[in-house]
C-alpha cells in the first residue's frame, strides 16, 4: 500500500499533465484510501465517504467522456474491494488485476505510455503470483 501511495502521485502528475483529470482525482482519493487501509481504520463513515468522494470527483472532473469513465469505475471496484475483501488475498489480487487493466486502457488513449507499461506489469505481475498461490 505504501508504494501504491508514491505511485499515485506520479500517475496523478502525469494524469495532470496530459488532461486525464478523472484519473487524478481517482490518484488522490486513491491516496486517502490507502491510507486508511494501511493505519486499519474500520469506520464504515470513512469507507462510503472515500467511495462516494471518488465517484464525485470522478464526474465532476471527467473531461475525457466515456473513457473517463474507466478510472472511475477502477478506483470504486477496488475501494469496495480493499474495504470489503481486505482479509481475502485472492479476491484483492483479482480486483487490483482488473483495477490495472482498466488504468492501461485509460493511459493508453490519453497517451500516458509509461502508464500503460507500468500498470500492465503491474497487472501482469500480480496475475502470475495469483496463478502461482491458486493454480
Amino acid at each position: 500500500m505504501a508504494v501504491q501511495i508514491v505511485s499515485q502521485f506520479f500517475y496523478g502528475a502525469s494524469s495532470v499533465a496530459l488532461k486525464g483529470y478523472s484519473s487524478t482525482a481517482q490518484n488522490v482519493v486513491a491516496v486517502f484510501r490507502n491510507l486508511a487501509a494501511m493505519k486499519n481504520v474500520k469506520s464504515k463513515v470513512v469507507e462510503y465517504m472515500l467511495i462516494l468522494a471518488g465517484v464525485v470527483l470522478g464526474i465532476l472532473f471527467n473531461n475525457r467522456g466515456l473513457i473517463g469513465w474507466l478510472p472511475i469505475i477502477a478506483n470504486l471496484e477496488y475501494s469496495v474491494a480493499v474495504f470489503k475483501l481486505k482479509d481475502n488475498e485472492k479476491a484483492l489480487k483479482l480486483a487490483f488485476i482488473i483495477n490495472m487493466v482498466m488504468y492501461a486502457v485509460f493511459s493508453a488513449v490519453i497517451m500516458n505510455f509509461v502508464g500503460v507499461l507500468s500498470c500492465a506489469v503491474i497487472a501482469v505481475t500480480t496475475a502470475v503470483s495469483f496463478l502461482r498461490k491458486n493454480g
